[in-house]
């Protein structure tokens, strides 16, 4: 019998991290899980509910204190996750093999793929790829496609040197708008001693240009994003980053830490990135 008695730690002080984490790190499948409400500090009532939305049902305590759980999903029906149109859809497939092609490893999201998941497994066995993860949520459906399907080898090694981080390109490019147009302003107003209308516009630009370049990353495709924001967890002690960066459901992206060996472990919020998700290696 699968036994495991769960419980916070000093670092659980935000609930909505508390309830992410009893989702993804607690019912996660097992047979069996223990969940003391005063210690994660949420109403007995809420714990119920996400353990039913993860195909739980509740039997009788088995440690004072908590409330246990079976995994029970032939009873209590998980909440479904998304999938894709089943149907044979040429431009779809077309760009599917489009991202296959030459790639030994490539996340797909579903909801923007436009296929369900047995469509693309099959496209993507036929290019000599498997499907190696597949987590979920009701609005979106990730796949992890690989030559070798098996699951990294954890913990992963701590990186060596700098490496680049596509969330850097939100900070990125913000200065890089104000510098480039900020030189036009100064270069253009220096002939009229800055009282050309065309200066004037120019400094404008440049300071109105920075709010929509520090949302770059949003410019790009969901699997795009679901492919960067998989490279955060690349064997670094702690990784963290801001959920506006790659705007993938935080229900995946602790799925996809998970996969790569990390923990959900706090919440951060700052005025300048919006709230973010902080993650440590277990």
């Amino acid at each position: 019998m699968d036994l495991s008695i769960l419980g916070p730690g000093d670092f659980m002080q935000d609930w909505y991290v508390r309830t992410v984490r009893l989702r993804f790190q607690v019912f996660t499948g097992v047979p069996y899980a223990h969940v003391s409400p005063m210690e994660w500090r949420i109403d007995p009532e809420a714990l119920r509910g996400i353990a039913r939305s993860r195909g739980y049902l509740e039997i009788a305590p088995m440690f004072q204190g908590s409330l246990s759980f079976q995994y029970a999903p032939q009873y209590v029906p998980p909440v479904p996750v998304f999938d894709g149109p089943d149907r044979p859809d040429k431009d779809r497939e077309r760009w599917l093999l489009n991202q296959l092609t030459g790639s030994d490893q490539v996340w797909i999201s579903l909801k923007h793929a436009n296929l369900s998941a047995r469509r693309v497994a099959e496209v993507a066995e036929a290019e000599g790829l498997r499907v190696a993860a597949d987590f979920g949520d009701p609005a979106d459906r990730v796949l992890l496609l690989s030559r070798d399907p098996s699951p990294p080898r954890l913990p992963l090694p701590a990186p060596t040197g700098l490496r680049f981080r596509y969330a850097w390109l939100n900070h990125i490019a913000p200065v890089t708008v104000l510098v480039l147009l900020g030189a036009a302003a100064v270069i253009s107003g220096i002939p009229s001693g800055f009282e050309a209308p065309v200066t004037n516009l120019l400094f404008l630009a440049a300071f109105a240009g920075m709010v929509p370049a520090a949302f770059t990353t949003s410019l790009f495709p969901r699997t795009t994003r679901v492919g960067w924001l998989a490279r955060e967890f690349d064997g670094s002690p702690e990784v963290g980053f801001p959920m506006r960066s790659y705007r993938i459901p935080a229900d995946l992206v602790v799925q996809i830490a998970a996969y790569h060996g990390y923990e959900l472990y706090g919440q951060s919020a700052t005025q300048a990135g919006g709230p973010g998700l902080k993650f440590r290696k277990r």
